[in-house]
């Protein structure tokens, strides 16, 4: 009788371990910002050297199932660190303007350089769609030594009106920075 409950009872834990493995964490507004900040603090440690740990494929700023991730700007508006589009590295992206006309990175430099940290609020084009789509990014000033950091991560189908339920008190970039 033991070794039958015993066996039942390994199998149950077995099945509810296994459940679990394989399913992405949703990709939330608050999971973004949660990697961001982790991501800020790792940043603010160690710098650079941290760029291959925010990009390993396999890593904590890969999450909910790959759609979430972080990258890395700077104040001047290059990318320093995008694990999705490497060929982004390097590159002045100032001129990056959505189809509404808004100027992308510039409005994240503004937002940190005035607040800190916060949400962007644009639209762009999902992966595989040529039609635009309501993004929001949340993004964190971080200071290395003598240098200034932009990290940020971001998701589709957020609007600024959500992000101001959610987060009441975070700043919220509305061009009049």
């Amino acid at each position: 009788m033991n070794r039958k409950f015993y066996s039942i009872f390994m199998v149950a834990v077995l099945a509810l371990f296994f459940s679990g493995i394989g399913q992405a964490e949703p990709l939330t507004p608050q999971l973004c910002k949660q990697k961001v900040l982790a991501a800020a603090k790792l940043l603010h440690e160690e710098g650079d050297a941290c760029f291959a740990k925010l990009k390993d494929p396999k890593g904590e700023f890969r999450f909910a199932g790959g759609a979430g991730y972080v990258w890395v700007h700077d104040l001047n508006g290059v990318m320093l660190m995008h694990p999705i589009k490497p060929s982004l590295d390097g590159k002045g992206l100032l001129d990056l303007a959505d189809t509404n006309g808004s100027y992308l990175f510039v409005n994240m430099n503004e937002l940190v350089e005035a607040h800190g940290a916060g949400w962007v609020p644009y639209v762009w084009p999902k992966p595989g769609e040529k039609k635009s789509s309501p993004k929001i990014s949340y993004v964190k000033l971080v200071k290395h030594g003598d240098k200034s950091y932009v990290v940020g991560s971001g998701m589709y189908d957020v609007t600024a009106k959500d992000i101001e339920k959610m987060f009441p008190g975070d700043p919220i970039y509305k061009g009049d920075e």
